[in-house]
Protein backbone atom coordinates (compact mmCIF):
# COMPACT_ATOMS: atom_id res chain seq x y z
CA UNK A 1 0.00 0.00 0.00
CA UNK A 2 1.23 3.49 -0.82
CA UNK A 3 2.50 5.52 2.14
CA UNK A 4 0.23 8.37 1.09
CA UNK A 5 -2.97 6.31 1.60
CA UNK A 6 -4.02 8.06 4.78
CA UNK A 7 -3.27 11.69 3.88
CA UNK A 8 -6.91 12.39 3.02
CA UNK A 9 -7.65 12.40 6.76
CA UNK A 10 -4.52 14.34 7.71
CA UNK A 11 -4.55 17.83 9.18
CA UNK A 12 -0.77 18.24 9.51
CA UNK A 13 1.88 17.36 6.96
CA UNK A 14 5.60 16.63 6.98
CA UNK A 15 7.51 16.48 3.73
CA UNK A 16 10.77 14.58 3.18
CA UNK A 17 13.03 14.77 0.12
CA UNK A 18 16.37 13.32 -0.86
CA UNK A 19 18.24 10.04 -0.77
CA UNK A 20 16.64 7.09 -2.54
CA UNK A 21 18.30 4.75 -0.03
CA UNK A 22 16.86 6.54 3.00
CA UNK A 23 13.50 6.67 1.26
CA UNK A 24 13.42 2.85 1.19
CA UNK A 25 13.35 2.71 5.00
CA UNK A 26 11.31 5.88 5.52
CA UNK A 27 8.35 4.53 3.51
CA UNK A 28 7.41 1.70 5.90
CA UNK A 29 8.06 3.95 8.90
CA UNK A 30 5.79 6.64 7.42
CA UNK A 31 3.11 4.05 6.64
CA UNK A 32 3.08 2.82 10.25
CA UNK A 33 3.19 6.39 11.60
CA UNK A 34 0.15 7.43 9.57
CA UNK A 35 -1.73 4.33 10.74
CA UNK A 36 -1.08 5.29 14.36
CA UNK A 37 -1.67 9.02 13.83
CA UNK A 38 -4.36 9.54 11.17
CA UNK A 39 -4.10 13.32 11.55
CA UNK A 40 -0.52 13.21 10.19
CA UNK A 41 0.40 13.12 6.52
CA UNK A 42 3.94 12.13 5.53
CA UNK A 43 4.88 13.12 1.97
CA UNK A 44 8.06 11.70 0.44
CA UNK A 45 10.07 12.40 -2.68
CA UNK A 46 13.39 10.95 -3.90
CA UNK A 47 16.09 12.77 -5.85
CA UNK A 48 19.43 12.07 -4.18
CA UNK A 49 21.39 13.18 -1.15
CA UNK A 50 22.41 16.54 -2.64
CA UNK A 51 18.74 17.41 -3.03
CA UNK A 52 18.13 16.30 0.54
CA UNK A 53 20.67 18.78 1.87
CA UNK A 54 19.72 21.59 -0.49
CA UNK A 55 15.94 21.42 0.03
CA UNK A 56 16.31 21.25 3.80
CA UNK A 57 18.57 24.29 3.76
CA UNK A 58 16.43 26.37 1.41
CA UNK A 59 13.29 25.31 3.33
CA UNK A 60 11.49 23.71 0.39
CA UNK A 61 11.13 20.56 2.47
CA UNK A 62 10.74 19.87 6.19
CA UNK A 63 13.28 17.03 6.34
CA UNK A 64 16.10 16.18 3.98
CA UNK A 65 17.06 12.52 3.60
CA UNK A 66 20.80 11.92 3.13
CA UNK A 67 23.04 8.87 2.81
CA UNK A 68 26.42 10.54 2.86
CA UNK A 69 28.35 13.69 3.63
CA UNK A 70 27.62 17.03 2.06
CA UNK A 71 29.68 17.60 -1.08
CA UNK A 72 32.56 20.10 -0.72
CA UNK A 73 30.78 22.46 -3.14
CA UNK A 74 27.52 22.37 -1.20
CA UNK A 75 29.36 22.75 2.11
CA UNK A 76 31.03 25.93 0.79
CA UNK A 77 27.64 27.27 -0.30
CA UNK A 78 26.13 26.57 3.13
CA UNK A 79 29.06 28.25 4.86
CA UNK A 80 28.73 31.29 2.62
CA UNK A 81 25.01 31.49 3.37
CA UNK A 82 25.73 30.95 7.08
CA UNK A 83 23.33 28.01 7.17
CA UNK A 84 23.71 25.28 9.77
CA UNK A 85 21.77 22.04 9.89
CA UNK A 86 20.92 19.41 12.47
CA UNK A 87 21.94 15.90 11.41
CA UNK A 88 19.98 13.01 12.93
CA UNK A 89 21.33 9.54 12.05
CA UNK A 90 18.59 6.90 12.08
CA UNK A 91 20.46 3.88 10.68
CA UNK A 92 23.82 2.60 9.50
CA UNK A 93 24.24 1.21 6.02
CA UNK A 94 27.08 0.09 3.79
CA UNK A 95 28.13 0.35 0.18
CA UNK A 96 28.33 -3.03 -1.49
CA UNK A 97 30.41 -3.91 -4.54
CA UNK A 98 28.34 -5.46 -7.30
CA UNK A 99 29.41 -7.39 -10.40
CA UNK A 100 27.64 -9.37 -13.11
CA UNK A 101 26.03 -12.59 -11.85
CA UNK A 102 28.44 -14.70 -13.94
CA UNK A 103 31.57 -13.02 -12.56
CA UNK A 104 33.68 -15.50 -10.50
CA UNK A 105 35.08 -12.77 -8.21
CA UNK A 106 34.22 -13.35 -4.55
CA UNK A 107 36.32 -10.77 -2.72
CA UNK A 108 38.23 -7.53 -3.27
CA UNK A 109 40.57 -5.58 -1.03
CA UNK A 110 40.13 -1.83 -0.68
CA UNK A 111 43.44 -1.40 -2.48
CA UNK A 112 42.21 -3.44 -5.44
CA UNK A 113 39.03 -1.41 -5.59
CA UNK A 114 40.98 1.83 -5.60
CA UNK A 115 43.11 0.53 -8.48
CA UNK A 116 40.03 -0.63 -10.40
CA UNK A 117 38.10 2.59 -9.98
CA UNK A 118 41.08 4.79 -10.87
CA UNK A 119 41.93 2.71 -13.93
CA UNK A 120 45.22 1.27 -12.64
CA UNK A 121 43.63 -2.17 -13.02
CA UNK A 122 41.64 -2.14 -16.25
CA UNK A 123 41.35 -5.82 -17.23
CA UNK A 124 39.95 -8.77 -15.29
CA UNK A 125 43.06 -10.74 -16.32
CA UNK A 126 45.13 -8.54 -13.95
CA UNK A 127 43.07 -10.02 -11.10
CA UNK A 128 43.52 -13.61 -12.23
CA UNK A 129 40.27 -13.97 -14.17
CA UNK A 130 39.48 -14.37 -17.84
CA UNK A 131 40.51 -11.69 -20.29
CA UNK A 132 38.05 -8.81 -20.43
CA UNK A 133 38.15 -5.02 -20.07
CA UNK A 134 36.70 -3.89 -16.75
CA UNK A 135 33.78 -1.51 -17.19
CA UNK A 136 33.48 0.72 -14.13
CA UNK A 137 30.07 2.11 -13.21
CA UNK A 138 29.92 4.91 -10.66
CA UNK A 139 27.11 6.75 -8.96
CA UNK A 140 26.35 10.35 -9.86
CA UNK A 141 28.21 12.96 -7.75
CA UNK A 142 24.80 14.16 -6.53
CA UNK A 143 24.37 10.87 -4.66
CA UNK A 144 25.51 10.35 -1.08
CA UNK A 145 27.00 7.00 -2.07
CA UNK A 146 29.44 8.81 -4.38
CA UNK A 147 30.79 10.96 -1.53
CA UNK A 148 31.17 7.92 0.75
CA UNK A 149 32.93 5.92 -1.98
CA UNK A 150 35.21 8.83 -2.82
CA UNK A 151 36.13 9.28 0.83
CA UNK A 152 36.75 5.63 1.77
CA UNK A 153 37.89 3.91 -1.42
CA UNK A 154 39.58 6.80 -3.22
CA UNK A 155 40.68 8.39 0.08
CA UNK A 156 39.59 11.84 -1.16
CA UNK A 157 42.72 12.01 -3.36
CA UNK A 158 42.39 9.77 -6.38
CA UNK A 159 40.05 10.45 -9.30
CA UNK A 160 37.69 7.89 -10.80
CA UNK A 161 38.77 6.74 -14.23
CA UNK A 162 37.34 8.90 -17.05
CA UNK A 163 36.22 5.65 -18.70
CA UNK A 164 33.68 5.10 -15.92
CA UNK A 165 30.01 5.33 -16.82
CA UNK A 166 28.02 7.56 -14.48
CA UNK A 167 24.67 6.17 -13.39
CA UNK A 168 21.87 7.65 -11.32
CA UNK A 169 20.51 5.82 -8.30
CA UNK A 170 19.21 2.33 -8.91
CA UNK A 171 20.10 2.49 -12.63
CA UNK A 172 23.55 1.23 -11.70
CA UNK A 173 22.13 -2.16 -10.68
CA UNK A 174 20.49 -2.77 -14.04
CA UNK A 175 23.57 -1.56 -15.91
CA UNK A 176 25.78 -4.06 -14.05
CA UNK A 177 23.21 -6.82 -14.49
CA UNK A 178 23.46 -6.42 -18.27
CA UNK A 179 27.25 -6.05 -18.62
CA UNK A 180 29.36 -9.15 -17.93
CA UNK A 181 32.58 -7.12 -17.49
CA UNK A 182 31.09 -4.56 -15.12
CA UNK A 183 31.64 -3.46 -11.55
CA UNK A 184 29.76 -0.88 -9.51
CA UNK A 185 28.56 -0.02 -6.01
CA UNK A 186 25.27 0.60 -4.24
CA UNK A 187 23.54 -0.02 -0.92
CA UNK A 188 23.08 -3.77 -0.22
CA UNK A 189 19.41 -3.12 0.51
CA UNK A 190 18.97 -2.12 -3.13
CA UNK A 191 20.40 -5.44 -4.36
CA UNK A 192 17.89 -7.75 -2.67
CA UNK A 193 16.17 -9.80 -5.36
CA UNK A 194 18.20 -8.21 -8.16
CA UNK A 195 20.21 -10.22 -10.75
CA UNK A 196 23.67 -9.04 -9.67
CA UNK A 197 26.37 -10.50 -7.42
CA UNK A 198 27.39 -8.84 -4.15
CA UNK A 199 31.12 -9.26 -3.49
CA UNK A 200 32.84 -9.11 -0.09
CA UNK A 201 35.51 -6.56 0.81
CA UNK A 202 38.51 -7.68 2.87
CA UNK A 203 36.60 -10.98 3.26
CA UNK A 204 33.62 -9.37 5.00
CA UNK A 205 30.10 -9.22 3.58
CA UNK A 206 28.01 -6.08 4.24
CA UNK A 207 25.61 -7.79 6.64
CA UNK A 208 24.16 -6.15 9.75
CA UNK A 209 26.68 -7.66 12.18
CA UNK A 210 29.70 -6.64 10.11
CA UNK A 211 28.29 -3.16 9.59
CA UNK A 212 27.54 -2.78 13.32
CA UNK A 213 31.05 -3.87 14.35
CA UNK A 214 32.69 -1.85 11.54
CA UNK A 215 34.41 -4.99 10.22
CA UNK A 216 32.96 -4.17 6.83
CA UNK A 217 35.07 -1.18 5.74
CA UNK A 218 32.55 1.00 3.87
CA UNK A 219 29.95 2.04 6.41
CA UNK A 220 27.84 5.18 6.31
CA UNK A 221 25.07 6.87 8.26
CA UNK A 222 21.57 7.27 6.88
CA UNK A 223 20.35 10.53 8.30
CA UNK A 224 17.60 13.12 8.46
CA UNK A 225 18.54 16.77 7.91
CA UNK A 226 16.65 19.74 9.31
CA UNK A 227 17.25 23.35 10.20
CA UNK A 228 17.81 23.86 13.95
CA UNK A 229 14.32 25.32 14.45
CA UNK A 230 11.79 22.58 13.72
CA UNK A 231 8.00 22.59 13.72
CA UNK A 232 6.35 20.21 16.20
CA UNK A 233 5.06 17.74 13.54
CA UNK A 234 8.56 17.49 12.09
CA UNK A 235 10.12 16.78 15.48
CA UNK A 236 7.40 14.26 16.30
CA UNK A 237 8.15 12.22 13.17
CA UNK A 238 11.90 12.32 13.82
CA UNK A 239 11.28 11.12 17.39
CA UNK A 240 9.18 8.27 15.99
CA UNK A 241 12.03 7.25 13.65
CA UNK A 242 14.35 7.09 16.67
CA UNK A 243 11.99 5.21 19.01
CA UNK A 244 13.38 1.68 19.68
CA UNK A 245 9.97 0.00 19.38
CA UNK A 246 8.83 2.10 16.40
CA UNK A 247 11.10 3.34 13.62
CA UNK A 248 14.21 1.63 14.90
CA UNK A 249 12.40 -1.70 15.13
CA UNK A 250 11.20 -1.35 11.53
CA UNK A 251 14.73 -0.55 10.36
CA UNK A 252 16.13 -3.62 12.10
CA UNK A 253 13.49 -5.87 10.52
CA UNK A 254 14.59 -4.57 7.12
CA UNK A 255 18.11 -5.88 7.71
CA UNK A 256 19.73 -2.51 8.27
CA UNK A 257 21.49 -1.42 11.45
CA UNK A 258 19.42 0.98 13.56
CA UNK A 259 21.27 3.56 15.65
CA UNK A 260 19.63 1.91 18.69
CA UNK A 261 21.26 -1.45 17.75
CA UNK A 262 22.01 -3.57 20.83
Amino acid sequence: MNTHSFISTATTFVQLRGSDTVLVLIKPIAFQYMKEFPHAGILTMAGGTARGYKTAMDQTTDIGMVSGAMSPELAKWAQKQKIKVDVTPIAYDALGVIVHASNPAANFTLEQLQDIFTGQISNWKQLGFDEGPIQVYTQSPSRGSFETWRSVVLEDKAIITPKAKVMDGLDIIYAVANDKDSIGFTSPINVIGKPVKLVSINHFQPDSDNIHTSKYPIRRSLSLITLPKKQQPTQAFIDYCLAPDKGQGIIQKMGLVPVAFK
